[in-house]
């Protein structure tokens, strides 16, 4: 049986020494993941709690006492709280026994799954330490390390200092998950050569052959020593990227991020966003998944893109039209499909009247979080009219699994999708000769 580590690697990031009575453990992490984790030797019993925590309120300190039973061991843990606010729970001798991750002994674990010379030692850096050595040949030897950290800042703190500290070594760095590195700072050491890689992509863990590789480990290390460009792995003479998107998380600014396929798919797993339009998929999905829609015209991601990288401040699609009508016209029908709209008005893209002309301005609400991800190829603005083609077949692998690779800059319609049918059947109107629609500026 194989396990689900999400759960487990967020609480170590949340805390590099995370742990609490065994039945509280198996409340946050499963029963079958925390014996499985016991066995592979990674959580190690320290004594006996005296007192149980309380799930049901978090952040309010609440916690149970335990009482003893004058038979068998066992206790009663009832709220601290007069009158009280949660359960009494009747627990065995065993639910009490505490338990805690130990990050060394993990280090060691993961370090034997993928084939690393384990020699674990703690560095006077806070909750860093050296796993050991990978040797993938006679006299090469890189050093890998393993931390831990709870939000971006000090991460990026902490593999700064650590890479000052290793200077004149060839390592990697072993984090527990990537959901605080940031494209920026995997760029950063990427091109130094020095590969982030995080364990909830690396490793898994089964009863039958406990921690083990999900990635071959020689191409796991392959970047290590080798500088490289972007956010790819290291050691590629140059990063194809596949996507540009413009993203923003909770909290935080919104940025563009080059995107590699590895960072491009990182980023779709993410379920955290609000709004997401993936041009590569020819989806565009709402309210945290809730509503979808699919085989979304290349087209309109094309214009949809000219508003977001305008740097005029507001944005008019008239803009080198010869009357402003049918390129108005077409931004606008782009925008139903982009932008979330609600009693407020709309969430993304804003109208302002200059002159009696109607432009636009992206100003998102302040509590949407969103990914605006594009081909990285691609030009913003209107395409010329034979290459409005609205494409059915969405993109799933490289450049070269895509149904319409360009040739000589033209749409090579020789090519079939999996199904057998043309591709291009489905071609968009020049909307300059598209006169059967007035615009309707919504406001």
């Amino acid at each position: 049986m194989s396990y689900d580590l999400t759960v487990f690697w967020d609480k170590l990031e949340a805390n590099a020494r995370f742990g609490g009575p065994r039945r509280y453990l198996r409340e946050l992490l499963g029963d079958h993941l925390e014996r499985a984790l016991e066995r592979a030797g990674v959580v190690l019993r320290q004594r006996i709690a005296t007192v149980y925590p309380c799930s049901h309120l978090p952040g309010t300190g609440c916690r149970r006492v335990l009482w003893r039973n004058a038979e068998g061991g066992g206790a009663r843990a009832t709220c601290e709280r007069r009158p009280g606010a949660c359960a009494t729970v009747e627990m065995i001798a065993s639910d009490l026994e505490m338990l805690a991750v130990m990050p060394a002994l993990l280090a060691t674990a993961v370090g034997i799954a993928l084939q690393i010379r384990v020699n674990v030692e703690m560095t006077e850096i806070r909750e860093v330490y050296r796993v050991g050595w990978f040797v993938p040949d006679a006299g090469v030897k890189h050093a890998v390390y393993f931390l831990t950290r709870g939000n971006a800042y000090d991460y990026s703190e902490a593999i700064d200092a650590l890479r000052f500290r290793a200077q004149g070594q060839t390592l990697a760095i072993f984090v527990p998950t990537d959901r605080f590195i940031s494209e920026n700072l995997r760029s950063h050491t990427a091109a130094t050569g020095v590969p982030l890689l995080s364990l909830a992509d690396s490793v898994g863990l089964s009863d039958e052959r406990g921690f083990y590789p999900l990635v071959d480990p020689l191409r796991l290390f392959a970047g290590i020593g080798r500088p490289s460009h972007g956010s790819g792995p290291a050691g590629t003479a140059a990063t194809e990227y596949v996507a540009r998107a413009l993203v923003r998380v909770a909290g935080r600014a919104a940025e563009w991020r080059d995107l590699d396929l590895s960072a491009y798919q990182r980023l779709v797993r993410d379920t955290a966003f609000d709004f997401v339009a993936d041009e590569l998929q020819k989806t565009v999905t709402k309210h945290g998944g809730i509503e979808r829609e699919s085989n979304i015209s290349r087209w309109k991601f094309r214009w949809i893109r000219s508003c977001l990288e305008n740097d005029r401040g507001r944005y008019d699609p008239g803009t080198g039209d010869s009357d402003g009508v049918s390129a108005k016209q077409m931004f606008q029908r782009a925008r139903g499909t982009f932008d979330i709209k609600n009693r407020k008005g709309w969430s993304f893209f804003q109208t302002e009247l200059v002159d009696k002309h109607a432009m636009y301005r992206f100003a998102p609400r302040a509590s949407v979080t969103f990914a605006f991800i594009f081909e990285a190829n691609t030009k913003p603005g209107v395409l010329p009219a034979e290459s409005w083609v609205d494409d059915s077949q969405p993109f799933v692998g490289t450049r070269d699994d895509r149904s319409d690779t360009l040739v000589d800059g033209r749409h090579d319609s020789s090519r079939t999708p999996l199904d057998g049918r043309r591709d291009h059947t489905d071609t968009l109107v020049d909307a300059r000769r598209d006169r059967s629609h007035t615009p309707v500026d919504t406001m």
